[in-house]
C-alpha cells in the first residue's frame, strides 16, 4: 500500500473512531450475574442483556473479567436432539434492540477460573463492543432471580 493509501486508512480510520465511541456510548449493560457452581469449577457461565439505544447496530467481539482466565461468547444449541454449546465469534445488537445473554440461549463461559466466586461475591464483567470495553458490576448468584427476590406460591 503507498504512503498516500496509508494515510487515506488512517484518516478513514480516525473519523470512524468518534462514531464507534458515540455508538458505545449509548450501550447498556443491564441485570449482569455469574452463576455460582461447586468451588472445584473451574468455569461457569455469565449472563446479562445489553441494550443498544444508538441508531447503528453494533458488535459484540469479546469479554472478559478478571477472575476467569479467558471468557467466551456462547450460544446453546439444539443440534440431532441433543444441547450443545456453540462458541460465537460475535453478537450483533441492532440499533435500538437489546440481547439478552441467560441460561439456555446465549451466554458467556467463563473459563480458567483461579477460584468460583462465592454466592454474593460481585465480579467486574467486561464486553468488548465495537472495538472498546464496556464495564459492569455482576452478582454471584445461583440463579436467575435478584438477590432479594423469592417465588412464592399462592395455593
Amino acid at each position: 500500500m503507498s504512503q498516500r493509501g496509508i494515510r487515506s486508512a488512517l484518516f478513514l480510520v480516525v473519523l470512524a473512531l468518534p462514531l464507534a465511541q458515540a455508538a458505545a456510548a449509548q450501550v447498556a449493560l443491564e441485570g449482569a450475574w455469574v452463576r455460582a457452581l461447586p468451588p472445584t469449577q473451574t468455569r461457569t457461565a455469565a449472563y446479562l442483556t445489553v441494550r443498544n439505544a444508538s441508531a447503528e447496530a453494533v458488535v459484540i467481539s469479546g469479554a472478559s473479567t478478571p477472575i476467569a482466565g479467558r471468557v467466551e461468547l456462547h450460544e446453546t444449541l439444539q443440534s440431532e436432539g441433543m444441547m450443545r454449546m456453540q462458541e460465537q465469534s460475535e453478537v450483533r445488537v441492532p440499533a435500538g434492540a437489546e440481547v439478552s445473554f441467560v441460561p439456555g440461549g446465549l451466554h458467556l463461559m467463563l473459563l480458567d477460573l483461579d477460584a468460583m466466586p462465592a454466592v454474593g461475591d460481585v465480579v467486574e464483567l467486561c464486553l468488548t463492543i465495537d472495538g472498546a470495553p464496556l464495564c459492569t458490576p455482576a452478582e454471584t448468584r445461583r440463579d436467575a432471580a435478584p438477590a432479594g427476590h423469592h417465588d412464592h406460591q399462592h395455593h
